[in-house]
């Protein structure tokens, strides 16, 4: 059964570029095979990995709705997402990446959530790790889309309104009495004369401090123009994540 790594925080903290360092690190020093879960709408973990995706959950939504009325006889909703999503696997060396994406059309995602849930647990033993991106905020956590983590990482900036997100959903966790294994919180580019006033706010949450990022003008760089985060040699933050998986047991 694969290990689960969730990585999860306030909008705009770099919980996506981090996430993908995750995966560039067990892509380099883990034998794998990844499962990749773009799981926040705005879809940018194929980005920043360099991935091209011809089409994500949220497409998937949106033809379902469309079909719906010309399903052939004797197949349900059910059947048709599950044969869908199957085709919606990007695949790469020792990295195969789903996107949830955002259909166009209003409406609830909750069947489409319950069934990416089922579909990624039934995928899990095929793989050696599972990281998940998660949506900005408490939604998957809430929704119980996220299936059980191993890791569940909260990235957390010098903005106020971060923290904020990183208390809630450590109350979360605690209401929905969540299968989480392990919980983290990793600062990410906090300026050093702030790091001790955030790790004091910090201090009173059921979360281990796993790592402090530093800025990374490199990687800064590199998901400025596009660029597969796959590329980049050791940098500041690459270092720090390379220790910061070793402690949890991942090398």
């Amino acid at each position: 059964m694969a290990k689960t790594i969730a990585v999860t925080g306030k909008g705009g903290v770099g919980k996506t570029t981090i996430a993908a360092l995750i995966i560039r690190w067990l892509r380099e020093n883990t034998p794998g095979p990844i499962l990749a879960l773009d799981a926040d709408p705005d879809c940018n973990l194929a980005t920043v990995l360099g991935v091209e995706i011809e089409s994500t959950i949220g497409d998937l939504r949106e033809d379902m709705l469309k079909q719906i009325k010309d399903f052939p006889p004797g197949m349900s909703k059910e059947n048709y997402v599950e044969s869908g999503l199957h085709q919606l696997i990007t695949e790469t060396p020792k990295v195969d990446l789903i996107t949830m994406g955002r259909g166009e059309g209003s409406g609830c995602y909750c069947f489409i959530n319950n069934l990416l849930r089922k579909f990624a647990d039934d995928l899990l033993p095929a793989y050696k790790w599972m990281v998940m991106d998660n949506e900005a905020g408490l939604e998957h956590l809430s929704r119980r889309t996220a299936a059980f983590i191993d890791h569940l990482i909260v990235v957390v900036t010098n903005n106020p309104l971060a923290i904020d997100c990183a208390v809630r959903v450590d109350q979360l966790l605690d209401d929905l009495d969540r299968d989480v294994r392990n919980r983290h919180f990793v600062l990410n580019a906090v300026r050093e004369d702030r790091i001790p006033i955030v790790m004091e706010k910090m201090s009173n949450l059921g979360m281990e401090h796993l790592a402090t990022i530093p800025h990374d003008d490199t990687v800064e760089e590199a998901v400025f123009r596009g660029e597969s985060l796959y590329t980049l040699a050791n940098t500041p933050a690459i270092t720090i994540i390379d220790q910061m998986m070793r402690k949890i047991g991942a090398g």
